[in-house]
């Protein structure tokens, strides 16, 4: 027997005075109602109302046992609507690592208007330029730069990331100045660390596609 269900349907013909429009309330047959109602009271072991052709009324134990469980049912109705509220508005803790060039230029000054939508949410940012594994970091968002990463994380691409490459004078009067992105082979240069290794230079040659320079 679906106990809840059940102490609905009693609850029901209690506030109606009718298993009829109990069972219209519900969408249900009466005959089914009844039954389960029945089956309620088996359970409990006490007859919880008096049924004529006429009425419905409660028994003395139907009395305190409605009276109890309109707490519980209640108490179920107002959970319902904390479940809603926290649904249809945003609120709780949003954990968002991001790096430190990225959010001080860009996501820092989002934030105020951000928190001036949703107030009701607490905003823990992070900003770090460390390429930690995202699926172990105890974050909602993380905000990296590069390949998406092979974990199992939901990766969006939110704008492009150019580099220039330069070099100091005395680097270019010491071993040349590289004629094209190719040439780039033959020289020193500083990379991004990754946990996979160093990420190598992507250039555009002659708009025709994207060479690896590593």
């Amino acid at each position: 027997m679906d106990q809840l269900r059940a102490i609905r349907y009693f609850s029901k013909v209690v506030e109606t005075g009718s298993f009829t429009k109990a069972a219209k309330a519900f969408d249900v047959p009466p005959s089914s109602l009844s039954r389960r109602v029945a089956d309620l009271e088996k359970s409990l072991g006490a007859t919880l109302l008096k049924r004529s052709t006429r009425i419905v009324k409660l028994t003395e134990v139907g009395q305190i046992y409605y009276n109890d469980v309109q707490q519980i049912l209640n108490q179920l109705e107002q959970s319902k609507e904390t479940v809603r509220s926290y649904q249809t508005t945003p609120m709780g803790r949003l954990r968002i690592s991001s790096m430190v060039g990225f959010g001080e230029k860009i996501l820092l000054p989002l934030l105020d208007e951000f928190s001036a939508l949703y107030p009701q949410i607490l905003l823990d940012v992070s900003l770090s330029d460390e390429l930690s594994a995202l699926g172990r970091d105890d974050v909602d968002i993380a905000i990296r730069g590069g390949y998406a990463p092979n974990e199992r994380v939901l990766a969006i691409r939110l704008m492009d990331n150019g580099f220039i490459p330069v070099a100091s004078p005395s680097y270019l009067e010491k071993h040349g100045v590289p004629n094209n992105a190719m040439e780039l082979k033959g020289h020193n240069g500083l990379y991004f660390k990754t946990p996979s290794g160093s990420t190598p230079w992507l250039c555009n040659v002659n708009s025709m596609g994207i060479s690896v320079i590593s």
